[in-house]
């Protein structure tokens, strides 16, 4: 018997092959050995790439749809106002959506322009206005209806926004609605054409406001009162009500309206802004604060805006000699280091303070 020249044991000799052979012991062709090369057909092409590919096109076109579908489910202004109606869960997990989608404007770039939900909004919190209900839930319901209507650029919310100025019972909403109108204005002010803020029941409310007996309404107001009247067409009387509370007994309010007006250039802000650069008017200020973190940070935002506000009028008053301000600025960075807590912060702020001497007050 021949033997397996590939078996173990067998070696190949010299002038053997272990390729294939034919019956008669030649070698087999190369077109022999593999099957024949065919080129493909329409219906292979089809299942190779055109089927996946409609697949692929039908599941992104069922991920647009239903997610087309959530989202103008989301921005339905009946299920929202309904879901915020409701006393469960629910009234807050929408609440939390809604200030979500306003925030991510990229994603909802219409929802800040949606009439029908703002309206829709005002209308529920002019209800829970008229209740007055003081329980938390419908306080922290009335906050986040000023909050929300504020990040709106429409017409519609402002007039039920002043009313809550004006008429809610609870000072934290009536500083939300506050702050909601001011963020209106700003809106406003941004756009390439900066606008005014205007409606027939502004100017009253806010006067109103500006001599009101809580300290904080008056700080707050003195802030939106900042923004309302920064563009040159605002209407002068809530100027006049700024220049007022640059005077204020309550040094919040006083520092507000002084940064509000050193943005103008109004020389009116001087001595309030003279008075923010001092060791011991801040002290007093921060005293109000129960943490010393706290207390730093209140006292670094006050002299910050003081620094700014003298940079503002330095800039918008040129040919004016302000000797109060060279002299406040100086005075700072002499005792900075001998102040309370003087950490890197501080430093940074007496840095800031030593360029705008250089730059601004020491220039001839």
């Amino acid at each position: 018997m021949a033997s397996n020249p590939l078996e173990p044991g067998n070696p190949v000799e010299p002038g053997d092959s272990a390729e294939p052979r034919s019956a008669v012991g030649a070698p087999l062709p190369a077109d022999e050995m593999l099957p024949p090369v065919e080129p493909p057909n329409a219906g292979f092409l089809l299942q190779l790439f055109v089927v996946p590919a409609v697949i692929v096109l039908a599941v992104v076109c069922l991920w647009l749809l239903v997610t087309s579908l959530a989202s103008s489910d989301s921005q339905d202004p009946e299920k929202i106002v309904r879901a915020l109606r409701s006393s469960n869960q629910n009234r807050w997990q929408q609440a939390y959506e809604l200030a979500s989608m306003l925030q991510i404007e990229k994603r909802y770039p219409q929802l800040k322009r949606n009439a029908e939900l703002a309206g829709e909004l005002a209308k529920l919190l002019d209800e829970e206005i008229t209740a007055g209900l003081t329980d938390e839930n419908s306080v922290k319901l009335r906050c986040f209806l000023c909050a929300a209507l504020g990040s709106f650029q429409v017409e519609e919310g402002l007039d039920v926004l002043l009313r809550a100025a004006r008429e809610d019972p609870e000072r934290d909403v009536r500083r939300d609605a506050i702050n909601a109108i001011a963020v209106r204005a700003q809106h406003l002010a941004d756009q390439k054409d900066p606008q005014p803020l205007r409606h027939d029941e502004l100017v009253e409310t806010f006067v109103t406001l500006a001599n009101q007996p809580d300290d904080l309404i008056r700080s707050q107001l003195a802030f939106a009162l900042g923004v309302i009247t920064l563009p040159e067409d605002a209407d002068p009387r809530l100027t006049v009500e700024l220049e007022k509370l640059a005077d204020d007994l309550y040094a919040d309010a006083r520092y507000n309206a002084a940064l509000a007006l050193a943005r103008k250039g109004n020389l009116r802000a001087v001595e309030a802004v003279a008075e923010m650069l001092d060791r011991d008017a801040i002290a007093i200020s921060i005293s109000r604060e129960d943490l010393p973190a706290r207390q730093t940070h209140k006292r670094n935002t006050i002299l910050r805006n003081a620094l700014e506000a003298v940079e503002s009028l330095l800039e918008k008053n040129p040919q004016v000699d302000l000797p109060e301000l060279r002299t406040a600025v100086e005075r700072f960075v002499e005792t900075a280091p001998e102040w309370d807590h003087y950490d890197k912060s501080l430093e940074a702020l007496v840095d800031q303070a030593r360029e705008l001497l250089e730059e601004h007050v020491a220039a001839p």
